[in-house]
């Protein structure tokens, strides 16, 4: 029986996050930082795509001005071409993907806010840790207005499509309160809408952000 995907035991996040960066500042053009992202997130797989939201919150974190530049292009381009990295979580209730065939493919913020909703769910992140990425997710795809916009209008539209089962009630008003406090104030306005949504706040770790 093949062995599932496993991380390491300590994985050196800041040299894939260098690894990231440096593709996305030297590929030749849009598709190419596009494609980029996807094969990444390809060769991960659903169950490790927690992984790659842990890149992108050590870029927004400990990245300068240009590499957050960089890697947030990256996300302007696969917006633009329908081709954000995502990650498939089973649906809500379920406690593993191979029992919900139909979970919907969820972006880095959507999925880390389904992830967090979810009571039951494996190894979700801690009220803390939660606060931390999102914030961090949002300064680094705020660094480009065009996908500020974007991921706003794309979050406003899960938030009301009709129910699949993927999102939990929680996590659409979760979504709702993020696109409108995105739209019309900052990332930590957002936050705070989220955590609201919530009912509860969320407390800053003072470790590196990580979802584990």
């Amino acid at each position: 029986m093949r062995e599932p995907p496993r991380l390491k035991a300590a994985p050196d996040w800041a040299a894939a996050a260098q690894l990231l960066i440096d593709g996305c500042a030297h590929a030749a053009d849009a598709a190419e930082r596009a494609a980029l992202l996807e094969r990444l997130c390809w060769s991960l797989g659903d169950q490790l795509y927690p992984a790659f939201l842990n890149v992108l919150c050590v870029v927004a974190e400990q990245g300068t001005p240009a590499a957050q530049a960089a890697v947030a292009e990256a996300l302007v381009d696969a917006l633009r071409s329908g081709r954000l990295p995502a990650g498939r979580r089973a649906a809500w209730g379920a406690s593993r993907l191979a029992e919900s065939p139909r979970g919907m493919a969820l972006g880095p913020l959507e999925y880390l806010c389904a992830w967090y909703a979810e009571p039951h769910g494996v190894d979700a992140p801690s009220a803390a840790r939660f606060d931390r990425a999102l914030l961090a997710l949002l300064n680094l795809v705020s660094q480009s207005p065009g996908a500020r916009a974007l991921y706003a209008a794309r979050l406003q539209a899960l938030a009301e499509q009709p129910l699949d089962g993927t999102l939990s009630r929680s996590a659409r008003a979760a979504l709702q309160a993020l696109a409108a406090a995105w739209r019309s104030g900052g990332p930590q306005a957002a936050v705070d809408a989220v955590l609201g949504s919530f009912g509860g706040s969320g407390l800053r770790a003072l470790a590196p952000a990580a979802l584990r």
